[in-house]
């Protein structure tokens, strides 16, 4: 096109950079310079040119002839035209002789030698006769002074064709190759002037203050992130590249000369003016502000971009890029709506453009992919931070289905990377399976936690109501399963379940009513819980299956790496989706039971974050004051009794759902303790026992009884404060009058110590000093039993003062099968290791 426009009679000066060339060369263009064009499909082999008069051109010599020197110069060529039969070298000299200096451009021959192939009595003349045209052409432009022909030959194998096109190009290029003076194409940076050129105007002088602008802050950009950035990019030789390449960013040219160019049908300038003069189309429609035109910056799923794009790849393609690399529904665009910090950049989408732009085309070679700082380069501009494209490469191969990264190298392949096998493993695992798996590591978290709040005991997905144990104790919490969801409204299955659980036990009525609590999972979180569960058994059968996946070992680190994501994202969305507490209310024992739905916030243990709820909504009561107590006593269970029972009283608190819910019986125990230990009388005293055939309370304590031990067991009462004081009265011996009686009775079990000389009332109770107790423990749920002996038992005999109390824990186990060699042999290290004093096996 140079060579056409240099002859074509335009003055030198108005072709930019030829006026340069040829004053650096001491060259210049003669005034008339005759000019032959001929393409070898613009016309086929079995056209014929007809000319006014009658005349006609049937071959490609006579063409030549024509465009030449019009009908006088085809009138030299006319009979060999006509009969379709190749010129010598010396009519062809005696032609150019005459219309000198000329060019002859000659492109597409091939593709027109090719349809001649084998093939006779065409007009144009036969393929041989073609091929001797050539020769004599060859040699006659050699021997004349003044004549430059050019002709282009393809380097694609895609445009030689068959056998035809094959054999054409073989003896074009033995013919050539006696006469020629090949030139080299363009350089790469001589192509960014090249490109430059045809698609943008040059710049106005006035404006170029604005590029030099550009250029300072790029330079200053890689100077300053040198680490971020590959090699050579601060240097003075990548700010020339920077210059030439303006406005289109040299990293782009470079993929597009040798990725892209690498391909068979890719044209290296042609193609590359093509598809950038849709990109820049785009851009420019698009008002996009890039300052310089990158491979993060190419609208890859454009309606003009794709299509050029995937001329060149494989059809598969168009989806890959659809979910993965650009477009409103890709993955890419997906991370950036989810981060406002990468969204502000588009940091995802620009990416996931230059690695498919630096990569895609060599799918099926030795990718080595583009490592971080080669992705920096196609995407950052000045003013923004590296760090944030880190980010976001990070994320999207995290998430991205054919993206596939090795040793700090990432790359678009149209296999599916791990990503993609395991989302695809996902999917297929049954719903069923994945409810399974969900409640068993719901179990294992539960049961892990460390703090359990105020809960006494814990049950997880139990399968029935019948599965929890209708028994007095602490608070149990009872887990939901995910097959019972809750919605925050009246009519879910969380709901439907917590009535049934609360009010049956299997097939009879519930009595312990009042110390169970529910928790349950919120409906619209299972379906981010589901997928969870669902990536984490994924990526476990993937780790599992590594050898016979045959991984790299690039690939395993990140199924593991993948695997440990998983699993505490898994752990998160299961702290998330149980947020729902389900408890039953009564305002007082004549009113319907209510049930109440409370949500608890999402930090802390399950359990922990639950208890606090509780205790901040009166939902469970970690600690009881006695005035507190004595209202509930008041309105409910006194009735004119003059003592109650605490045996009778911690039932009551187990049973009536419009009583306080205690947390144990820690915390009856403390009230009682707290109303007999102050200064003053509390609002209820307290015995030991009540002594039916005396008529009176033995170890009564109404005040001052700080020492008191208080048990809650079935001789144990309170007493109200007045019938209290009365037998406290008919109990205490008459001091003399030398001083006055004490103010405080002594706590349950001491005898107040008479005053010197004061008579001796009722004679000190002779106390049992020992205590013997055997019980026999469930196998199946041993941790219950003995957390129930320690609460009741060792624990009232482990606070007395000067207590010796000895535990001995015996285990006796009939296996009628037999112990194996492993079994005893644990048994026995595990023995030894705990300090059993005494073992066996026999």
């Amino acid at each position: 096109l140079a060579l056409y426009h240099m002859v074509s009679g335009t003055p030198v000066e108005d072709l930019p950079g030829l006026d340069q060339l040829l004053r650096r060369s001491g060259l210049t263009v003669p005034g008339k310079i005759n000019r032959a064009v001929l393409v070898g499909t613009s016309r086929g082999p079995q056209d014929v040119i007809s000319l006014e008069g009658g005349r006609k051109i049937r071959t490609t010599w006579g063409e030549l002839a024509w465009q030449l020197g019009g009908a006088e110069a085809l009138d030299m060529l006319a009979e060999n035209d006509e009969r379709g039969i190749a010129p010598g070298s010396n009519l062809l000299e005696a032609l150019f002789k005459k219309y000198s200096p000329a060019l002859i451009l000659i492109d597409e021959w091939v593709a027109y030698l090719r349809q001649i192939y084998k093939v006779e009595g065409l007009p144009s003349g036969s393929f041989d006769a073609n091929l001797s045209f050539v020769q004599s052409l060859t040699e006659a432009v050699k021997a004349s002074p003044g004549v430059l022909l050019v002709a282009s030959l393809p380097a694609s194998q895609i445009e030689v064709g068959g056998e035809g096109g094959q054999e054409a190009l073989a003896r074009l290029k033995q013919t050539f190759s006696r006469v020629e003076s090949s030139w080299r194409p363009a350089s790469q940076e001589e192509s960014y002037e090249i490109v430059r050129r045809r698609l943008f105007k040059e710049i106005p002088g006035d404006k170029f203050h604005h590029r030099d602008n550009t250029l300072k802050q790029f330079a200053k950009l890689y100077r300053e992130n040198a680490n971020d950035f590959p090699n050579g990019c601060s240097d003075e030789d990548y700010r020339r590249k920077l210059e030439k390449a303006y406005p289109i960013h040299p990293e782009l040219f470079d993929q597009l000369y040798t990725s892209w160019g690498s391909l068979e049908k890719f044209q290296r300038t042609r193609g590359v003016l093509r598809l950038m003069a849709q990109v820049i189309h785009e851009l420019w429609m698009g008002n996009d502000p890039s300052v310089m035109i990158m491979p993060g910056s190419v609208a890859i799923s454009s309606a003009r971009v794709e299509p050029e794009l995937l001329h060149y790849l494989d059809s598969s393609w168009q989806s890959i890029i659809a979910g993965d690399v650009d477009g409103v529904t890709s993955t890419p665009y997906k991370i950036d709506q989810s981060a406002p910090n990468l969204n502000r950049y588009s940091a995802t989408r620009r990416v996931a453009r230059a690695v498919f732009m630096g990569t895609a085309p060599t799918h099926g070679q030795e990718n080595k992919g583009l490592d971080d700082k080669q992705i920096n380069l196609g995407v950052v501009q000045p003013g923004e931070r590296p760090a944030i494209f880190g980010d976001a490469l990070r994320r999207l191969a995290n998430q991205a289905k054919f993206m596939h990264s090795d040793l700090g190298r990432y790359w678009y392949s149209m296999s599916a990377s791990l990503n993609r096998l395991a989302a695809d493993r996902a999917a297929q695992f049954e719903e069923a399976l994945v409810l399974h798996e969900i409640d068993k590591a719901l179990g294992s978290y539960i049961n892990g936690l460390a703090d359990r709040g105020h809960f006494d005991a814990v049950q997880v997905a139990p399968g029935s109501s019948a599965d929890i144990p209708d028994e007095p104790g602490g608070v149990r919490a009872v887990v939901l399963g995910v097959a019972h969801p809750h919605t925050g409204r009246e009519g879910s299955e969380a709901l439907a379940e917590a009535k049934d659980i609360m009010m049956q036990r299997g097939s009879t009525p519930r009595v312990y009513r009042n110390m169970l609590v529910c928790l349950a999972a919120e409906q619209r979180q299972l379906d981010n819980l589901k997928a969870a569960q669902r990536a984490a058994l994924a990526w476990a059968e993937i780790v599992r299956e590594t050898k016979r996946l045959n991984l790299t070992q690039s690939d395993s680190a990140l199924a593991e790496a993948k695997l440990k994501e998983a699993t505490e994202t898994l752990k998160t969305r299961m702290k998330e989706a149980w947020c729902y507490l389900i408890y039953p209310v009564q305002e007082s024992a004549q009113s319907d039971v209510e049930w109440m739905s409370a949500k608890v916030p999402a930090q802390d243990g399950l359990l922990a974050r639950a208890s606090k709820k509780l205790v901040s909504d009166q939902g469970i009561w970690p600690e009881l004051g006695p005035d507190n107590l004595n209202r509930q006593l008041e309105k409910y269970i006194w009735n004119g009794k003059p003592h109650l029972h605490l045996k009778d009283l911690w039932e009551y608190l187990n049973r009536y759902t419009y009583l306080p819910r205690v947390k144990n019986r820690s915390v009856l125990s403390k009230a009682v303790h707290a109303a007999v230990s102050g200064m003053l009388p509390g609002p209820f005293a307290y015995a030991e026992r009540w002594d039916g055939s005396k008529e009176t309370y033995v170890g009564l304590a109404i005040s001052g009884a700080s020492s008191a031990q208080v048990v809650i067991d079935s001789e144990s009462v309170i007493i109200k404060p007045d019938v209290a004081e009365q037998h406290r009265q008919k109990q205490t011996v008459a001091l003399p009058a030398a001083g006055p009686a004490p103010s405080v009775t002594q706590g349950p079990g001491a005898p107040t110590p008479p005053a010197p000389g004061a008579p001796v009332g009722t004679p000190p109770e002779q106390r049992p000093t020992r205590f013997h107790g055997t019980v026999m423990i469930s196998p199946e749920r041993p941790a219950r039993d003995i957390h129930q002996v320690v609460e009741a038992i060792i624990e009232q005999l482990t606070t007395l003062q000067g207590a010796d109390v000895s535990i001995k824990l015996e285990i006796d186990a009939e296996v009628p099968g037999g112990l194996d060699r492993a079994k005893v042999r644990t048994l026995v290290e595990n023995a030894t290791t705990l300090g059993f004093v005494d073992k066996s096996v026999k």
